[in-house]
Protein backbone atom coordinates (compact mmCIF):
# COMPACT_ATOMS: atom_id res chain seq x y z
CA UNK A 1 0.00 0.00 0.00
CA UNK A 2 1.39 3.41 -1.22
CA UNK A 3 1.91 6.32 1.72
CA UNK A 4 -1.24 8.32 0.68
CA UNK A 5 -3.42 5.30 0.56
CA UNK A 6 -1.86 4.64 4.39
CA UNK A 7 -2.91 8.10 5.44
CA UNK A 8 -5.94 8.19 3.82
CA UNK A 9 -7.20 5.02 5.66
CA UNK A 10 -5.83 6.28 8.88
CA UNK A 11 -7.92 9.45 8.68
CA UNK A 12 -10.86 7.59 8.52
CA UNK A 13 -10.32 4.97 11.19
CA UNK A 14 -12.89 4.41 13.91
CA UNK A 15 -12.80 6.00 16.83
CA UNK A 16 -13.60 3.57 20.27
CA UNK A 17 -17.72 4.48 20.91
CA UNK A 18 -17.92 6.22 17.85
CA UNK A 19 -18.04 3.34 15.26
CA UNK A 20 -18.05 4.42 11.16
CA UNK A 21 -17.29 8.22 12.48
CA UNK A 22 -14.50 9.78 10.22
CA UNK A 23 -11.77 11.28 13.01
CA UNK A 24 -11.65 15.24 12.15
CA UNK A 25 -8.04 17.21 10.87
CA UNK A 26 -6.42 18.92 13.63
CA UNK A 27 -7.34 21.93 11.46
CA UNK A 28 -10.64 20.78 11.69
CA UNK A 29 -10.58 20.12 15.64
CA UNK A 30 -9.10 23.54 15.94
CA UNK A 31 -11.75 25.35 14.13
CA UNK A 32 -14.74 23.61 15.97
CA UNK A 33 -13.24 25.06 19.22
CA UNK A 34 -15.20 27.61 19.54
CA UNK A 35 -18.15 25.75 19.14
CA UNK A 36 -17.21 23.37 21.51
CA UNK A 37 -16.70 26.44 24.16
CA UNK A 38 -20.29 27.18 23.37
CA UNK A 39 -20.99 23.78 23.81
CA UNK A 40 -19.96 23.15 27.24
CA UNK A 41 -21.08 26.49 28.49
CA UNK A 42 -24.63 25.29 27.10
CA UNK A 43 -24.50 22.40 29.48
CA UNK A 44 -22.87 24.11 32.90
CA UNK A 45 -24.94 26.48 34.80
CA UNK A 46 -24.10 30.25 34.08
CA UNK A 47 -24.99 33.46 35.78
CA UNK A 48 -27.74 34.09 33.45
CA UNK A 49 -29.63 31.02 34.16
CA UNK A 50 -29.61 31.23 37.55
CA UNK A 51 -30.70 34.84 37.35
CA UNK A 52 -33.30 34.10 34.73
CA UNK A 53 -34.66 31.73 37.72
CA UNK A 54 -34.67 34.07 39.82
CA UNK A 55 -36.52 36.49 38.53
CA UNK A 56 -33.22 38.58 37.30
CA UNK A 57 -32.02 38.51 40.67
CA UNK A 58 -29.01 36.51 42.49
CA UNK A 59 -30.56 34.38 45.05
CA UNK A 60 -27.26 34.52 47.32
CA UNK A 61 -27.16 38.59 47.18
CA UNK A 62 -29.13 39.27 50.17
CA UNK A 63 -27.15 37.01 52.41
CA UNK A 64 -24.21 38.62 51.01
CA UNK A 65 -25.05 42.83 51.40
CA UNK A 66 -26.03 41.71 55.12
CA UNK A 67 -23.15 39.62 56.14
CA UNK A 68 -20.29 42.24 54.68
CA UNK A 69 -22.57 45.02 56.76
CA UNK A 70 -22.24 43.13 59.79
CA UNK A 71 -18.52 41.94 59.54
CA UNK A 72 -17.27 45.99 58.59
CA UNK A 73 -19.38 46.89 62.03
CA UNK A 74 -17.56 44.00 63.66
CA UNK A 75 -13.88 45.17 62.45
CA UNK A 76 -14.65 48.50 63.17
CA UNK A 77 -15.72 48.35 66.34
CA UNK A 78 -12.80 46.25 67.32
CA UNK A 79 -11.11 49.10 66.08
CA UNK A 80 -12.73 51.80 68.03
CA UNK A 81 -12.24 49.85 70.95
CA UNK A 82 -8.94 49.18 71.34
CA UNK A 83 -7.83 51.99 69.06
CA UNK A 84 -6.94 53.11 66.06
CA UNK A 85 -5.04 50.47 64.80
CA UNK A 86 -4.24 49.90 68.38
CA UNK A 87 -0.58 50.89 68.64
CA UNK A 88 0.55 49.58 65.12
CA UNK A 89 2.77 50.91 63.22
CA UNK A 90 3.60 50.71 59.41
CA UNK A 91 6.67 48.29 59.43
CA UNK A 92 7.69 48.07 55.36
CA UNK A 93 6.33 50.37 52.47
CA UNK A 94 2.72 49.26 50.33
CA UNK A 95 4.58 48.37 47.41
CA UNK A 96 7.55 45.93 48.92
CA UNK A 97 6.87 42.23 48.18
CA UNK A 98 5.45 40.28 51.30
CA UNK A 99 2.54 39.83 53.40
CA UNK A 100 2.47 41.94 56.40
CA UNK A 101 1.87 45.76 56.11
CA UNK A 102 1.69 46.96 59.94
CA UNK A 103 2.19 44.69 62.77
CA UNK A 104 1.86 45.56 66.46
CA UNK A 105 5.12 47.14 67.97
CA UNK A 106 6.61 43.97 70.38
CA UNK A 107 9.21 42.27 70.03
CA UNK A 108 7.73 40.16 67.23
CA UNK A 109 7.22 43.51 65.31
CA UNK A 110 10.44 44.61 66.04
CA UNK A 111 12.07 41.44 64.25
CA UNK A 112 9.98 41.15 61.55
CA UNK A 113 11.33 44.90 60.98
CA UNK A 114 14.40 43.81 60.75
CA UNK A 115 13.73 41.31 57.94
CA UNK A 116 12.60 44.32 55.87
CA UNK A 117 9.14 41.86 54.57
CA UNK A 118 11.91 39.70 52.44
CA UNK A 119 9.35 37.00 51.61
CA UNK A 120 5.71 36.52 52.63
CA UNK A 121 6.90 33.16 53.89
CA UNK A 122 9.43 34.26 56.59
CA UNK A 123 7.13 33.89 59.36
CA UNK A 124 9.50 32.82 62.00
CA UNK A 125 9.91 36.15 63.93
CA UNK A 126 6.34 37.00 63.77
CA UNK A 127 3.85 35.65 67.01
CA UNK A 128 1.19 33.31 65.95
CA UNK A 129 -1.32 35.73 66.15
CA UNK A 130 -0.26 38.38 63.76
CA UNK A 131 0.36 34.97 61.83
CA UNK A 132 -3.34 34.62 61.72
CA UNK A 133 -3.95 37.97 61.52
CA UNK A 134 -2.25 38.03 58.33
CA UNK A 135 -3.44 34.94 56.72
CA UNK A 136 -6.94 37.03 57.32
CA UNK A 137 -6.17 40.27 55.78
CA UNK A 138 -6.65 39.27 52.12
CA UNK A 139 -10.70 38.75 53.67
CA UNK A 140 -10.51 41.82 55.30
CA UNK A 141 -9.29 44.21 52.35
CA UNK A 142 -11.99 42.45 50.15
CA UNK A 143 -15.14 43.51 51.97
CA UNK A 144 -15.65 46.70 50.72
CA UNK A 145 -14.58 46.13 47.24
CA UNK A 146 -17.44 43.49 47.35
CA UNK A 147 -19.46 45.56 48.04
CA UNK A 148 -18.71 48.03 45.26
CA UNK A 149 -18.79 44.90 42.48
CA UNK A 150 -22.39 43.63 43.81
CA UNK A 151 -23.18 46.72 43.66
CA UNK A 152 -22.24 47.09 39.93
CA UNK A 153 -23.60 43.57 38.61
CA UNK A 154 -27.22 44.87 40.34
CA UNK A 155 -26.82 48.17 39.30
CA UNK A 156 -26.20 47.22 35.80
CA UNK A 157 -29.36 44.09 35.65
CA UNK A 158 -31.73 47.05 36.74
CA UNK A 159 -30.15 49.11 33.96
CA UNK A 160 -30.61 46.77 31.46
CA UNK A 161 -33.66 46.00 32.06
CA UNK A 162 -34.95 49.43 32.02
CA UNK A 163 -32.10 51.51 30.35
CA UNK A 164 -34.18 55.38 30.88
CA UNK A 165 -32.17 58.15 32.12
CA UNK A 166 -34.69 59.30 33.95
CA UNK A 167 -35.45 56.64 36.01
CA UNK A 168 -32.06 55.34 36.73
CA UNK A 169 -31.00 58.33 38.31
CA UNK A 170 -34.52 58.96 40.15
CA UNK A 171 -34.04 55.47 41.68
CA UNK A 172 -30.48 56.07 42.72
CA UNK A 173 -31.55 59.11 44.66
CA UNK A 174 -34.38 57.33 46.28
CA UNK A 175 -32.41 54.48 47.30
CA UNK A 176 -29.33 56.91 48.70
CA UNK A 177 -30.33 60.30 49.60
CA UNK A 178 -33.70 59.99 52.03
CA UNK A 179 -31.88 57.50 54.90
CA UNK A 180 -28.43 59.21 54.39
CA UNK A 181 -30.00 62.37 55.11
CA UNK A 182 -31.77 61.25 58.28
CA UNK A 183 -28.72 59.66 59.53
CA UNK A 184 -26.42 62.77 59.13
CA UNK A 185 -29.33 64.63 60.47
CA UNK A 186 -29.32 62.62 63.90
CA UNK A 187 -25.51 62.29 64.60
CA UNK A 188 -25.75 66.39 63.78
CA UNK A 189 -29.39 67.47 66.00
CA UNK A 190 -28.86 64.32 68.52
CA UNK A 191 -25.73 62.39 68.86
CA UNK A 192 -23.81 65.57 68.90
CA UNK A 193 -25.64 67.49 71.32
CA UNK A 194 -25.93 65.18 73.77
CA UNK A 195 -22.27 64.11 73.69
CA UNK A 196 -20.13 66.64 72.68
CA UNK A 197 -17.60 68.14 74.93
CA UNK A 198 -18.68 71.89 74.29
CA UNK A 199 -21.61 73.72 75.34
CA UNK A 200 -24.90 73.69 72.94
CA UNK A 201 -23.87 77.68 71.41
CA UNK A 202 -19.99 76.45 71.33
CA UNK A 203 -21.32 73.34 69.09
CA UNK A 204 -24.00 74.95 66.89
CA UNK A 205 -21.53 78.24 66.26
CA UNK A 206 -19.04 75.95 64.83
CA UNK A 207 -18.30 76.07 60.95
CA UNK A 208 -18.07 72.25 61.20
CA UNK A 209 -21.23 71.64 62.48
CA UNK A 210 -22.70 72.91 59.08
CA UNK A 211 -20.32 71.45 57.22
CA UNK A 212 -21.26 68.18 58.20
CA UNK A 213 -24.36 68.16 56.46
CA UNK A 214 -22.36 68.50 53.36
CA UNK A 215 -22.55 64.37 53.99
CA UNK A 216 -25.91 63.69 52.11
CA UNK A 217 -24.86 65.43 49.11
CA UNK A 218 -21.06 63.62 49.11
CA UNK A 219 -19.10 66.40 50.31
CA UNK A 220 -17.38 64.38 52.84
CA UNK A 221 -16.95 65.39 57.00
CA UNK A 222 -15.97 62.77 59.78
CA UNK A 223 -15.97 65.38 62.68
CA UNK A 224 -18.33 66.83 64.61
CA UNK A 225 -17.60 69.98 66.87
CA UNK A 226 -16.18 68.75 70.25
CA UNK A 227 -17.67 64.92 69.56
CA UNK A 228 -16.05 61.63 70.70
CA UNK A 229 -12.64 63.95 71.76
CA UNK A 230 -11.82 61.03 74.37
CA UNK A 231 -12.54 57.03 72.49
CA UNK A 232 -9.83 55.29 71.54
CA UNK A 233 -10.54 56.22 67.71
CA UNK A 234 -11.33 59.69 68.63
CA UNK A 235 -13.31 62.14 67.05
CA UNK A 236 -14.33 60.12 64.07
CA UNK A 237 -18.65 60.18 63.54
CA UNK A 238 -19.10 58.21 60.68
CA UNK A 239 -16.12 56.30 59.29
CA UNK A 240 -18.22 54.87 56.78
CA UNK A 241 -18.98 57.71 54.90
CA UNK A 242 -15.32 57.76 52.86
CA UNK A 243 -17.06 55.35 50.30
CA UNK A 244 -19.70 57.53 49.23
CA UNK A 245 -17.72 60.33 46.59
CA UNK A 246 -16.62 56.77 44.92
CA UNK A 247 -19.76 55.62 45.18
CA UNK A 248 -21.28 58.43 43.20
CA UNK A 249 -18.45 58.09 40.82
CA UNK A 250 -19.67 55.35 40.16
CA UNK A 251 -23.01 56.04 38.91
CA UNK A 252 -22.09 59.04 37.18
CA UNK A 253 -20.26 56.92 34.74
CA UNK A 254 -22.73 54.65 34.63
CA UNK A 255 -25.28 57.43 33.83
CA UNK A 256 -22.89 58.37 30.99
CA UNK A 257 -22.67 54.74 29.40
CA UNK A 258 -26.82 54.92 29.70
CA UNK A 259 -26.59 58.70 28.05
CA UNK A 260 -24.91 57.00 25.52
CA UNK A 261 -26.98 53.72 25.16
CA UNK A 262 -24.11 51.46 25.51
CA UNK A 263 -25.78 49.51 28.70
CA UNK A 264 -28.22 46.66 26.98
CA UNK A 265 -27.88 43.55 25.74
CA UNK A 266 -26.90 44.11 22.31
CA UNK A 267 -23.65 41.87 21.51
CA UNK A 268 -21.84 44.56 20.28
CA UNK A 269 -22.09 47.14 22.74
CA UNK A 270 -21.30 44.50 25.59
CA UNK A 271 -17.98 43.70 23.93
CA UNK A 272 -17.18 47.57 23.36
CA UNK A 273 -18.15 47.75 27.04
CA UNK A 274 -15.33 44.76 28.10
CA UNK A 275 -13.17 46.22 25.75
CA UNK A 276 -13.11 49.59 28.02
CA UNK A 277 -12.84 48.17 31.00
CA UNK A 278 -9.56 45.56 29.86
CA UNK A 279 -8.33 48.41 28.51
CA UNK A 280 -8.61 50.34 31.65
CA UNK A 281 -7.47 47.35 33.83
CA UNK A 282 -4.18 46.77 31.12
CA UNK A 283 -3.59 50.74 31.73
CA UNK A 284 -3.62 50.76 35.38
CA UNK A 285 -1.59 47.59 35.57
CA UNK A 286 1.03 49.56 33.51
CA UNK A 287 1.09 52.03 35.69
CA UNK A 288 1.38 49.83 38.71
CA UNK A 289 4.47 48.46 36.82
CA UNK A 290 6.07 51.70 36.25
CA UNK A 291 4.98 53.26 40.03
CA UNK A 292 4.14 50.81 42.33
CA UNK A 293 3.76 53.15 45.33
CA UNK A 294 1.45 56.08 43.34
CA UNK A 295 -0.76 53.34 41.68
CA UNK A 296 -0.82 50.36 44.56
CA UNK A 297 -4.58 48.98 44.40
CA UNK A 298 -4.25 49.19 48.63
CA UNK A 299 -5.27 52.39 50.33
CA UNK A 300 -3.77 50.91 53.37
CA UNK A 301 -3.74 47.45 55.17
CA UNK A 302 -7.10 47.18 55.39
CA UNK A 303 -8.81 48.48 51.83
CA UNK A 304 -8.83 49.06 48.38
CA UNK A 305 -7.71 52.29 47.53
CA UNK A 306 -11.40 54.34 47.18
CA UNK A 307 -10.37 54.83 43.13
CA UNK A 308 -9.96 51.09 42.64
CA UNK A 309 -13.14 50.48 43.97
CA UNK A 310 -14.44 52.29 41.00
CA UNK A 311 -13.05 49.85 38.82
CA UNK A 312 -14.52 47.15 40.94
CA UNK A 313 -17.46 48.44 40.32
CA UNK A 314 -16.81 48.20 36.51
CA UNK A 315 -15.56 44.36 37.05
CA UNK A 316 -19.10 43.99 38.30
CA UNK A 317 -20.49 45.51 35.50
CA UNK A 318 -18.75 43.56 32.78
CA UNK A 319 -19.50 40.09 34.75
CA UNK A 320 -23.44 41.27 34.38
CA UNK A 321 -23.30 42.09 30.84
CA UNK A 322 -21.58 39.09 29.64
CA UNK A 323 -23.37 36.87 32.55
CA UNK A 324 -24.73 34.22 29.79
CA UNK A 325 -20.59 33.48 29.42
CA UNK A 326 -20.34 33.28 32.95
CA UNK A 327 -19.89 29.74 34.44
CA UNK A 328 -21.01 29.06 37.82
CA UNK A 329 -18.72 26.61 39.29
CA UNK A 330 -17.48 25.34 42.68
CA UNK A 331 -13.69 25.09 41.68
CA UNK A 332 -13.67 28.66 39.74
CA UNK A 333 -14.69 29.94 42.78
CA UNK A 334 -12.05 27.96 44.83
CA UNK A 335 -9.27 28.76 41.73
CA UNK A 336 -10.38 32.38 42.23
CA UNK A 337 -10.60 33.09 45.88
CA UNK A 338 -6.73 31.47 46.30
CA UNK A 339 -5.11 33.74 43.40
CA UNK A 340 -6.80 36.85 44.97
CA UNK A 341 -5.44 35.61 48.36
CA UNK A 342 -1.84 34.74 46.48
CA UNK A 343 -2.20 38.30 45.05
CA UNK A 344 -2.56 40.25 48.56
CA UNK A 345 -0.10 38.21 49.93
CA UNK A 346 2.41 38.38 48.40
CA UNK A 347 1.82 41.66 46.83
CA UNK A 348 2.39 41.04 43.86
CA UNK A 349 0.46 41.79 40.40
CA UNK A 350 -2.51 43.81 42.59
CA UNK A 351 -4.56 45.12 40.07
CA UNK A 352 -5.44 41.53 38.97
CA UNK A 353 -7.06 41.05 42.50
CA UNK A 354 -9.95 42.78 41.49
CA UNK A 355 -11.05 40.43 38.61
CA UNK A 356 -10.60 37.05 40.80
CA UNK A 357 -12.57 38.98 44.14
CA UNK A 358 -15.87 39.92 41.95
CA UNK A 359 -16.03 36.18 40.40
CA UNK A 360 -15.60 35.36 43.85
CA UNK A 361 -18.52 37.85 44.86
CA UNK A 362 -20.44 36.97 42.11
CA UNK A 363 -20.71 32.98 42.84
CA UNK A 364 -21.74 33.58 45.99
CA UNK A 365 -24.39 36.02 44.72
CA UNK A 366 -25.83 32.88 42.42
CA UNK A 367 -25.94 30.63 45.41
CA UNK A 368 -29.16 29.89 47.52
CA UNK A 369 -29.04 30.74 51.04
CA UNK A 370 -33.05 30.54 52.11
CA UNK A 371 -32.64 30.27 55.89
CA UNK A 372 -30.74 33.47 55.96
CA UNK A 373 -33.76 35.20 53.24
CA UNK A 374 -35.92 34.57 55.80
CA UNK A 375 -34.11 35.68 58.88
CA UNK A 376 -33.74 38.82 56.66
CA UNK A 377 -36.84 39.56 54.77
CA UNK A 378 -35.95 43.46 54.61
CA UNK A 379 -33.11 44.89 53.58
CA UNK A 380 -31.36 46.43 56.31
CA UNK A 381 -27.83 46.69 54.70
CA UNK A 382 -27.65 50.01 54.29
CA UNK A 383 -28.71 50.95 57.72
CA UNK A 384 -25.88 48.83 59.00
CA UNK A 385 -23.46 50.68 56.65
CA UNK A 386 -25.31 53.94 57.94
CA UNK A 387 -25.42 53.41 61.75
CA UNK A 388 -23.13 50.38 62.90
CA UNK A 389 -20.16 53.43 63.63
CA UNK A 390 -21.81 55.59 65.04
CA UNK A 391 -23.57 53.91 67.11
CA UNK A 392 -20.30 51.95 67.97
CA UNK A 393 -19.18 55.08 68.73
CA UNK A 394 -21.80 56.36 71.32
CA UNK A 395 -21.79 53.26 72.58
CA UNK A 396 -17.77 53.57 73.44
CA UNK A 397 -18.23 57.36 74.95
CA UNK A 398 -21.05 56.43 77.28
CA UNK A 399 -19.28 53.40 78.50
CA UNK A 400 -16.63 55.55 79.12
CA UNK A 401 -18.18 58.06 80.84
CA UNK A 402 -20.06 55.54 83.20
CA UNK A 403 -17.36 53.40 84.20
CA UNK A 404 -14.18 56.11 84.01
CA UNK A 405 -11.97 56.81 81.09
CA UNK A 406 -9.52 54.25 83.24
CA UNK A 407 -11.53 51.27 82.56
CA UNK A 408 -10.50 48.96 80.24
CA UNK A 409 -13.57 48.57 77.71
CA UNK A 410 -13.92 44.64 76.47
CA UNK A 411 -14.99 44.06 72.65
CA UNK A 412 -16.73 41.02 73.93
CA UNK A 413 -18.99 43.96 75.88
CA UNK A 414 -19.44 46.60 73.42
CA UNK A 415 -20.05 44.36 70.06
CA UNK A 416 -23.34 42.55 71.21
CA UNK A 417 -25.05 46.12 72.36
CA UNK A 418 -23.65 47.25 69.13
CA UNK A 419 -24.99 44.76 66.47
CA UNK A 420 -28.41 44.56 68.38
CA UNK A 421 -28.32 48.93 68.30
CA UNK A 422 -27.76 48.55 64.47
CA UNK A 423 -29.76 46.20 63.34
CA UNK A 424 -32.54 47.97 65.47
CA UNK A 425 -31.85 51.47 63.84
CA UNK A 426 -31.48 49.73 60.40
CA UNK A 427 -34.84 48.47 60.69
CA UNK A 428 -36.61 51.78 61.69
CA UNK A 429 -34.30 52.83 57.98
CA UNK A 430 -35.75 50.44 55.84
CA UNK A 431 -39.47 50.87 57.76
CA UNK A 432 -39.39 54.64 57.87
CA UNK A 433 -37.56 56.29 55.71
CA UNK A 434 -36.00 53.42 52.78
CA UNK A 435 -39.24 51.90 51.64
CA UNK A 436 -41.36 54.20 51.83
CA UNK A 437 -38.64 56.08 49.53
CA UNK A 438 -38.99 53.56 47.26
CA UNK A 439 -42.43 53.71 47.15
CA UNK A 440 -42.41 57.08 44.98
CA UNK A 441 -40.63 55.08 41.51
CA UNK A 442 -44.48 54.16 40.65
CA UNK A 443 -45.41 57.50 40.08
CA UNK A 444 -42.57 57.79 37.29
CA UNK A 445 -41.40 54.84 36.86
CA UNK A 446 -41.54 53.74 32.62
CA UNK A 447 -42.49 50.12 31.99
CA UNK A 448 -39.02 48.55 30.93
Amino acid sequence: MSQPDRDAELATVSLPGALGRERPSAPTRLWRLPDTIQSGLSRQETAESILARNGGLGPGFNMMRHLLSLVIVSHHCRVAVAGLFAGAAFVKRLDEPGMAVYVLRDPGAAAFDKMGGLTALSFSHLHASEIIQELLRPGLIALVGMFFALSGFLVTGSAMKNPDLKTFFINRVLRIVPALSVEVTLCALVVGPLLTQLTLSQYLSEYQFYRYFGNIVGHVTFELPGLFLHNPWPEMVNANLWTLPWELWCYVFAFALLLVRMISNEPRKIHWITLLVGAALLAELIAYFIDPATFNVRSDSTRLAGWYLVYMFFFGMVFRLNAKYLPIHWAIFAASALCYAAIMWLNVLLPLAGIFLTYCTVYIGMQSFKTFDRLFSQDLSYGIYLYGFPITQATIDIFQRVLGPDHRLSLAMILPIVIVLTLGFAAFSWNVIEKPALRLRRFYQRPA
